[in-house]
């Protein structure tokens, strides 16, 4: 009885035991029960790499870093265990890269496969290695290209401030008051008359409407002025303007031949005689008229109805009978 006591104990206490490797390699990631290759990738530095961190491919976890060791006996070289279920077949030309797991940097391994490969590695090759930097690696890889950028900013800065300062010394500072006062003054002007402007700004709406509305008059209007326009371009304005100055040059030789005394029209302007000789004329022909007014029958002997003169009339009448 105690035998067969024993025997139960024993495998009750090989299968906890079981249990227990097994949920100790659950919890580090391991499975007893699938089978991996190894591989091996060299570096110079790990940045805090340790085992049992993540082997991924494009993020899916496919194995875990089992072993970190020295390459050689230099110390210049670390020896990275990969193991990689065997359900991925890592092809030649394959990268193993430390990378950043999260935020708090927190280290593993990306496989990086080529665009082209030719096989694949088999069981204990060596990979190629890289690594990508650590936070603080990665923020001076952002900052040190920037130092120079940054130390011309500051020396502008710098003399922005001078300036600045210079600009703002007393005298400009008063000037500045002054300009906003006059600036709050003309803001208060402006809310004051704030219905003048609306009432321009309306006016000035009705103009352009009024505009748009009489459109079609005024291109009318425009294309008259652009028949006229046309019409005064074919009239030869420059002939008759040449035919005027030649009119006008005649008149000046003409008026300057009177001035000057030649022709009949000089004499007559200028000669006292003929003046004198038309005034003579006019006096006589005064006193003729006026004698004739007096005597009308000495100088014409004719009757009133166009008849001849009754003595006459007698005279014939006195022939016929004798």
């Amino acid at each position: 009885m105690e035998k067969r006591t024993l025997i139960k104990i024993g495998i009750v206490a090989v299968i906890s035991l079981t249990l227990l490797v097994w949920g100790l390699s659950f919890l580090k990631g391991e499975n007893l029960f699938s089978t991996e290759n190894e591989y091996i990738a060299i570096y110079d530095k790990i940045d805090g790499l340790q085992e049992s961190n993540p082997v991924t491919l494009s993020g899916f976890k496919i194995g875990k870093v089992t072993s970190i060791d020295f390459a050689g006996d230099d110390k210049m070289s670390i020896a990275v265990k990969l193991h990689i279920i065997n359900d991925f077949n890592i092809p030649k030309g394959t990268t193993a890269k430390i990378v950043n797991m999260d935020i708090m940097g927190t280290k593993g391994i990306e496989i990086i496969c080529p665009k082209s490969y030719d096989g694949y590695h088999e069981n204990g090759d060596t990979l190629k290695a890289s690594r990508e930097g650590g936070i603080l690696d990665q923020m001076l890889e952002l900052v040190l290209p920037m130092k120079d950028d940054l130390v011309g900013f500051l020396s502008a800065s710098d003399s922005v401030m001078h300036s600045l300062n210079v600009l703002l010394n007393e005298n400009n500072r008063e000037n500045i008051s002054a300009s906003l006062g006059n600036l709050r003054v003309l803001t208060s002007h402006l809310s004051q008359n704030s219905n003048r402007i609306d009432s321009i700004m309306r006016n000035l709406t009705k103009a352009s409407n009024s505009l748009g509305q009489n459109s079609g008059n005024i291109d009318r209007a425009i294309n008259n002025f652009a028949t006229l326009s046309d019409t005064l371009a074919q009239l030869n304005l420059n002939q008759a303007i040449v035919n005027a100055q030649q009119s006008l040059e005649q008149l000046n030789v003409l008026l300057n031949s009177i001035n000057n005394g030649n022709g009949s029209i000089s004499k007559i302007i200028k000669s006292d005689s003929i003046y004198n000789s038309l005034e003579r004329a006019s006096a006589q022909l005064d006193i003729i008229l006026n004698e004739f007014e007096k005597n009308p029958k000495k100088y014409i002997n004719l009757s009133v109805f166009g008849g001849k003169d009754k003595s006459q009339k007698k005279n014939k009448k006195n022939q016929q009978q004798q």
